[in-house]
């Protein structure tokens, strides 16, 4: 039957190369057809049903495809055959089973053209490009890689004499002469006092300090904010052309282990003199509030106020600019140093430049090819965390012909994190109003959102139905979204009392919550008493609601916040962020029974398929959220 639902045939387009697609895509055309990737499972499941009946036992069924297809969980797979039409408790009919997971595995494609009045909907936070890439642990079998982040993990947590060796014998007093001179040079400011209370004084006495357990792993270093502070302004600046124009250059990156910079790093020398080179040599035009500014990434650094930061010193506030550049340059130094002993055959620059094609320079392609091929017929595709370059991937490819790109008014190109909606040309008329500044001014008196967190619109169906869509990034603790709720709630009933209300959205929400953070139960709760439910029911089970299976590893500034490798799932931030919810009395969710498939959809693999304990983002799926999909009907009488 017809549908405007997920279709799980993945497509090749013909203006692939046109539209930027790299290498790694082009190898996506070598992907099987349907009947190329079942007949022989299905040739191997014909050979055990000795009886001809079309039937084999379920338990048995799981087992051979876990074998033939490991990748599937048989968790999930004991879930496809609950939602499919072709498995009861102890048989299933294989043949049909087995066409239709491949065919589209949560495709929730209507069961019937009478099922009218419904429509599908989508969430994603596509997640902001990481400037690590190697932050967060990945679902990633090369044993390169693996042996890598072990070896790096167990120097770090358990460091030898042999390794934890003085800050001096890697940065080395030439080096921070060196350094000294070129600070001098460029006019910063209490170098020398630096060299004789920091460098080699009392103070913090850096030359002296065991590389591991007295510099890396110091927490004052880090409540001071010395590393991560520079770290965090110098790491990927983005660059702009000189004169107005429509090209975005790409970033500039700090020569460093920890960001997507692919120059040599053989050796701690050529390090040094391209770390050199860019902080105090590179002159970088970087858009301000006063407009294009050139500047040097020495003078980008800023101040640490001990206001804000009060672990610092006095004489550290006062002297933070050229103690910030020494400790970074210290820090970036280490872990080149660190790498080379890890990795001592330079394989480790082979992996980054493996992850960085694929979560970096390619990330953007790849979200767009996981919505052109697996989401490019649902009707309303919520976005967050979108980067500004997304509308000219957008416009190069096949959505562009049959979706509006709802861009907010403020697109925010220096953050780049931005909430945008998808809207089915099909679907809807062409008549979008921009409606986030009425929400905007619904909110509590002292609240107010970040700049392109929200995007709203009222817009009409062809079938003559109004809605008020809204797509939302809610901030790191989920402060916001209660309020956001709450706005977008009275906001409908004043302003939009006839329009239908689906809100798409990273809550931010957990469970378990730490300090500060919004339970996932306060935020069902509210949603409950403002009447509105949610795609994954009224009152959930949480663990079907998780939509995050990332952990951090040791190569980043915050190692206090490093997972281990053994427990990266176990101890990974797994709490359900992302949902859709709309009001109890214009929409309900339709059932697996009524649809004939799992619904909603959380999917971590850019194929329609969720796997639960598995790291993400991945090389194949680029976020470190899942997507949500569920197909909604409106509930009798609602105009």
């Amino acid at each position: 039957p017809a549908s405007r639902f997920v279709t799980g045939r993945a497509s090749l387009h013909s203006h692939e190369c046109e539209s930027g697609m790299s290498a790694y895509y082009k190898e996506k055309k070598r992907t099987p057809t349907p009947d190329a990737r079942t007949e022989p499972i299905l040739e191997i499941l014909r050979r055990l049903d000795t009886s001809g009946t079309g039937l084999l036992q379920r338990q048995r069924l799981v087992k051979l495809i876990h074998g033939l297809v490991p990748e599937m969980s048989p968790q999930s797979i004991e879930m496809l055959m609950d939602s499919s039409l072709h498995a009861d408790q102890v048989n299933v009919r294989y043949q049909e089973f087995i066409t239709w997971l491949f065919e589209g595995v949560t495709a929730l494609r209507r069961p019937n053209e009478n099922l009218e009045g419904s429509i599908s909907v989508a969430t994603w936070n596509v997640a902001a490009v990481n400037n690590n890439p190697f932050e967060y642990w990945l679902a990633h079998d090369d044993p390169s890689y693996v042996n890598l982040m072990i070896a790096v993990e167990t120097c770090l947590a358990s460091p030898s004499e042999a390794w934890d060796v003085p800050v001096c014998e890697i940065f080395t007093e030439e080096m921070f002469q060196e350094l000294k001179d070129l600070m001098l040079e460029h006019g910063i400011h209490g170098v020398k006092e630096v060299e004789e209370s920091m460098w080699r004084g009392p103070d913090l006495r850096l030359r002296d300090r065991r590389v591991v357990s007295e510099f890396i792993k110091d927490k004052s270093l880090g409540s001071k904010r010395l590393i991560s502070m520079p770290d965090r302004i110098t790491n990927t600046v983005q660059v702009v052309t000189r004169a107005p124009s429509e090209y975005k250059p790409p970033p500039a990156c700090r020569p460093s282990v920890i960001n997507n910079y692919l120059g040599d790093l053989s050796t701690l020398e050529a390090w040094w003199e391209s770390w050199k080179r860019f902080m105090f040599l590179e002159s970088l035009a970087v858009r301000t509030q006063q407009g294009v500014s050139i500047r040097r990434p020495c003078h980008m650094l800023e101040p640490i106020p001990r206001s804000k930061y009060p672990a610092i010193s006095e004489k550290e506030e006062r002297l933070a600019i050229p103690l910030q550049i020494l400790c970074q340059a210290i820090f970036d130094a280490i872990l080149v140093h660190l790498m080379h002993y890890c990795s001592p055959d330079g394989t480790w620059q082979v992996v980054k430049s493996q992850i960085c094609d694929h979560l970096y320079r390619c990330k953007a392609q790849r979200t767009m090819e996981i919505l052109e091929t697996k989401y490019h017929t649902v009707d309303v595709i919520f976005l967050q965390e979108v980067a500004s370059n997304f509308y000219d991937f957008f416009q190069r490819s096949s959505l562009a012909t049959s979706f509006h790109c709802v861009l907010p008014s403020g697109m925010d190109g220096k953050r780049d994190q931005n909430s945008l909606l998808l809207l089915s040309k099909r679907f809807f008329n062409d008549s979008i109003e921009d409606v986030t500044a009425i929400i905007e001014e619904s909110m509590e008196d002292g609240v107010r959102l970040v700049s392109s967190d929200l995007v709203a619109v009222a817009v009409s169906s062809r079938d003559q139905r109004s809605y008020l869509l809204a797509s939302f990034h809610g901030d790191t603790a989920g402060a916001l979204t209660l309020p956001l709720l709450r706005a977008l709630f009275s906001c409908a009933a004043k302003r939009f009392p006839r329009h239908v209300l689906i809100l798409g959205l990273d809550a931010n929400s957990y469970e378990p919550p730490k300090a500060e953070q919004l339970p996932f139960t306060n935020l069902i709760a509210e949603a409950k008493k403002l009447g509105l439910s949610t795609c994954f029911g009224d009152d959930p089970d949480v663990n079907r609601c998780r939509t995050t299976c990332c952990a951090r590893t040791s190569l980043q500034p915050q190692l206090n916040k490093a997972i281990r490798y053994n427990d990266r799932v176990s101890l990974s931030d797994r709490n359900p962020k992302d949902l859709i919810t709309f009001k109890r009395q214009q929409l309900r969710l339709l059932s697996p029974t009524e649809v004939g498939q799992m619904n909603p959809v959380k999917d971590n693999t850019g194929q329609l398929r969720y796997e639960e304990s598995m790291n993400f983002p991945t090389f194949d799926f680029p976020s470190d959220h899942a997507i949500v999909a569920a197909l909604l009907q409106h509930v009798d009488g609602q105009s």
